[in-house]
């Protein structure tokens, strides 16, 4: 692993830290040798510790005064993290300004990781390394193959439906389950976020974890699903209690599914029988910001944006926008221009002059037909209202992929639905 992408997932982790369902299951516990462990909630707790001790090993030595730079990253990492205040607050406690206060959170959050990364004993070693002695010399082969496929294997994360992707796996296991004496009952509610992953990955890893249950079960398997913060939870329930996992197919559904960043943990007894949890990414809520004067249009947008899981903030006004950006950081901001006191291109002005939000997606939608002079003042498209669903939807989705609008002849040419 890269220290870049270490020190992203102590980010990551520290941004939670007091959320003991996000922790349980965060990739970081397995990147730091000793914290990983067979209970859930130790786990968590055991990185939230570490997490405190490695910020309290900031902290500058006796005689330094309070007032030196060394304390202001070490400071800036307790009030935030330890202490759980906002920004707005931790500004306010250390008199700093918004920019210092994100340079200070920075240096910060690099000496955090370097620490970690000098300190602990990273787990280098490969999926294959971790579990051999456990295999058998075909079943280690096979292992050391998958993870040289896996090392070439480039991700395509698509959205899909967990749904669909169980009546897939059902599918590729009804031969299996025509020749033995298992049942598998699925009860997955409607309302679910979908998951985000490389569908050829998880189809391969849930049916070959499927696979080892239904070979091991006389009986019913049933299989749920719940939501746990930005991860899917998926329950496999049989009620027959096998004690080798590492046998089979189990250490290569256990590869696919860390290469998706998801996880795995069991609970196996003679009471309960066999529960398996699977962790896979869900897709992150996407934060817009929707600024206009009109209560019906704000509304009109919640409904339009709500049911394809984006979180909808309103503000009815660009000053009302401009004091909701201190505590929320939308993702892309929809702006109308005809306001009172404050019109949308004063606030578009503001957005682009402030470095929080200076590479935020704007879309400016108006009925004044000015496409043009939209994209000009640093707006990434233009709808025309009354604003149809779908090409809302769609000029949305283009942005946030960061994708230039279908069918573009050049980066300004404005999306005129």
């Amino acid at each position: 692993m890269k220290i870049t992408e270490f020190r992203k997932q102590v980010k990551e982790a520290l941004e939670h830290i007091y959320d003991t369902s996000y922790l349980e299951v965060h990739p970081l516990l397995y990147q730091i040798a000793g914290v990983t462990t067979a209970n859930r909630a130790t786990r968590a707790q055991k990185l939230r510790s570490l997490l405190k001790e490695s910020i309290e090993g900031l902290k500058p030595p006796e005689g330094m005064p309070s007032h030196s730079p060394e304390w202001r990253s070490y400071l800036v990492l307790r009030c935030r993290y330890v202490q759980g205040m906002t920004m707005g607050q931790v500004e306010n406690e250390l008199g700093l300004s918004r920019r210092q206060l994100q340079r200070e959170t920075l240096k910060g959050l690099e000496a955090l990781a370097s620490i970690l990364w000098t300190n602990h004993e990273i787990e280098t070693l490969s999926i294959s390394e971790q579990t051999s002695g456990v295999l058998l010399p075909d079943m280690e082969n096979d292992i050391k193959q998958l993870e040289t496929e896996l090392n070439q294997w480039k991700l395509a994360w698509q959205v899909c439906e967990l749904s669909t992707l169980i009546n897939d796996v059902l599918w590729l296991l009804k031969p299996t389950l025509d020749q033995g004496q298992a049942e598998v009952q699925v009860d997955i509610p409607d309302t679910l976020a979908p998951v985000f992953v490389d569908t050829t990955l998880a189809r391969q890893g849930l049916f070959m974890i499927m696979r080892l249950m239904v070979q091991n079960t006389h009986g019913i398997i049933t299989l749920t699903a719940t939501q746990e913060d930005k991860f899917m939870n998926i329950q496999v329930h049989s009620p027959s209690c096998f004690n080798n996992p590492h046998e089979d197919d189990w250490p290569m559904a256990q590869m696919i599914i860390h290469e998706l960043g998801g996880s795995l943990s069991i609970e196996s007894n003679s009471k309960i029988g066999f529960q398996l949890n699977i962790y896979l990414q869900m897709v992150g809520q996407k934060r817009v910001l929707v600024i206009d004067d009109n209560l019906a249009i704000l509304q009109l947008f919640e409904r339009y944006l709500a049911p394809h899981h984006y979180e909808v903030i309103k503000a009815v006004s660009g000053a009302e926008a401009l004091m909701l950006l201190s505590e929320s950081r939308p993702d892309v901001i929809i702006l109308d221009v005809m306001m009172p006191n404050i019109d949308g291109w004063q606030v578009l002005r503001s957005l682009k002059q402030n470095p929080i939000t200076t590479s935020t997606p704007v879309i400016i939608c108006s009925v004044l037909k000015e496409p043009q002079l939209a994209l000009s003042l640093g707006a990434q498209a233009y709808l025309k209202k009354p604003v149809d669903r779908l090409a809302l939807l769609g000029t949305l989705e283009q942005l946030l992929s960061h994708l230039p609008p279908a069918g573009a002849k050049h980066p300004q040419e404005p999306l005129n639905n």
